[in-house]
């Protein structure tokens, strides 16, 4: 048996699916809170006019705001975004 064989005969019954609910409300307001925070964060530190500074600034700020605020409404709030209703195993 060659290395790829036995690789995929050890995997095979690691093959999962699941349903996810997704809760479009939430999401757009986590969206929208990240958004408008990070543009008032990029306003205060960037003051150079290049709008790669601002953007860049922007964008990572959206993200880590993003995820800090699903995470906060999954786990403290008890209010998941994401919901993951079922796991089957998938041939």
């Amino acid at each position: 048996m060659s290395a790829t064989t036995t690789l995929l005969a050890e995997t095979e019954s690691w093959h999962y699916a699941a349903w996810i609910a997704i809760d479009v409300r939430l999401v757009l307001f986590a969206a929208l809170l990240a958004a408008l925070t990070a543009a008032g964060v990029a306003s205060l530190l960037i003051r150079s006019g290049r709008l790669r500074d601002y953007l860049s600034v922007w964008l990572l700020t959206f993200v880590a705001l993003f995820i800090v605020t699903v995470f906060f409404m999954n786990e403290v709030a008890q209010h998941p975004v994401f919901v993951v209703e079922a796991l089957f195993p998938f041939p």
